[in-house]
């Protein structure tokens, strides 16, 4: 599990595409993974960008003031990488929604 990697979760019944957005050798040293799940109702803005995988295939927007933990467990599927640009617009954001 890498940063920019999408994967579907589950958790509590349900299923939802999430984004990794934490360092790839802390998630490799830990248990869980730090995310962001992503929306396919929201409508993007400068904390919440609408993100795309590598193919240009949109994936939804990213809910960052959600950011949070997930147990390696329930992630199910990987689903793709998520292009440049959309990197770029998730790192812009969680640096907006974590005032860094």
């Amino acid at each position: 599990m890498n940063r920019g990697q999408v994967w579907t979760a589950r958790r509590a019944g349900h299923e939802r595409l999430v984004v990794v957005v934490g360092h790839d050798a802390v998630t490799a040293a830990r248990d869980s993974v730090l995310v962001v799940p992503i929306s396919d109702v929201r409508q993007p803005s400068l904390i919440e960008p609408e993100i795309r995988l590598a193919d240009g295939s949109p994936v939804g927007v990213a809910t960052t003031p959600r950011v949070g933990e997930v147990d390696k467990a329930y992630l199910l599927h990987h689903n793709g990488e998520l292009s440049p640009e959309s990197r770029g617009e998730l790192d812009v954001a969680l640096r907006a929604v974590l005032d860094l």
